[in-house]
């Protein structure tokens, strides 16, 4: 007996919406470095920013497959575990 979750397009839209938000940070972020970088910061400060973007982004990709009803707007496809996706993206 098969069982699809039913999302309601309100959903979609809360998930996609939280999800442009996550692209706006690491877009953020990408600035930030940047304008460290263009003002000669302190290497380490730089290297402390991009381990967090990369955090940042992995979170991204774990959130677009968690939900991939965002991605796949038909949806039907089985979800994949988190604690697998994390694994993907070398993530504790």
């Amino acid at each position: 007996m098969s069982t699809k979750k039913v999302v309601s397009q309100k959903d979609k839209e809360v998930v996609k919406e939280k999800i442009l938000n996550r692209i706006s940070r690491v877009e953020g972020q990408l600035k930030g470095i940047r304008r460290m970088v263009e003002e000669q910061k302190e290497c380490i400060d730089i290297i402390t920013q991009i381990t967090a973007i990369r955090e940042a982004v992995s979170m991204l990709g774990i959130e677009l497959l968690k939900n991939d009803f965002v991605c796949n707007w038909e949806g039907g496809k089985k979800k994949i575990d988190e604690k697998y996706l994390k694994s993907l993206f070398k993530m504790k």
